[in-house]
């Protein structure tokens, strides 16, 4: 039984996939919005092919049927932006970052790690080159040295170093392509196309059918007929 408990920790405790190494046609998500997107078309042809449907009826479903159109896609691509933005988290909680002084922390001792942070970050801002940078991040993974180790990531975050960032993510955590990978990440939140080709074919929600348009008058005409009646 401490095995299976072991072995579900384990899963729980698994990483955010990455949800571009799953190609659109596999996800599960542009799944989804593609069998939406093919109900809707669907249901549109269906209502206006139905004979036995007055005008203001059609126009009543198909503004619900463009209703539930923008629905689905919107949870679709809601769901793969929740699945983005967790695997964005995972990649930047990699990097330790500023001072990470704990709460509770006495004002004593914060301002003993405040002022090793500020030591640290000048020797950082002040070495002469990234090879130096890099060497004193070196000698901060060797000697653990966390606030070095953080003064120098956080410098490099700051700077657009982020090959050194990208290195000590893989030498660390054994993850490749932290530099890549987030960049799309972000680009693909941001709605940078290029970052995230599919996403307007799949995502994109159409037009109300040009009948909804006419909804308004229909309603009125027929408030107006059961008034003379």
């Amino acid at each position: 039984m401490t095995s299976l408990f072991a072995g579900l920790a384990a899963r729980q405790q698994q990483p955010p996939a990455n949800p571009f190494a799953t190609h659109p046609n596999d996800d599960p998500d542009h799944g989804m919005a593609r069998a939406a997107r093919g109900w809707y078309a669907g249901r549109i042809a269906e209502i206006r092919n139905d004979p036995m449907t007055s005008d203001l009826a059609k126009a009543r479903a198909l503004a619900a049927a463009h209703e539930q159109h923008v629905k689905d896609m919107a949870e679709a691509h809601g769901r793969l932006t929740a699945r983005r933005q967790a695997r964005l988290d995972y990649l930047n909680g990699l990097v330790p970052s500023g001072p990470d002084i704990p709460e509770g922390t006495s004002p004593a001792d914060r301002a003993v790690l405040l002022t090793a942070w500020r030591a640290a970050n000048d020797a950082v801002r002040n070495a002469p080159s990234r090879q130096a940078r890099a060497a004193l991040l070196a000698d901060a993974q060797r000697y653990g040295d966390d606030i070095m180790q953080r003064a120098v990531l956080t410098h490099a975050q700051e700077t657009g170093d982020l090959g050194a960032v990208d290195r000590w993510v893989q030498d660390t955590h054994g993850v490749k392509g932290w530099q890549a990978e987030t960049g799309q990440l972000r680009g693909a939140l941001a709605g940078q196309r290029e970052h995230a080709p599919w996403d307007y074919l799949d995502f994109h929600t159409e037009q109300p059918p040009k009948e909804v348009s006419q909804l308004p008058t229909l309603e009125a005409a027929a408030g107006a007929a059961g008034e003379a009646a």
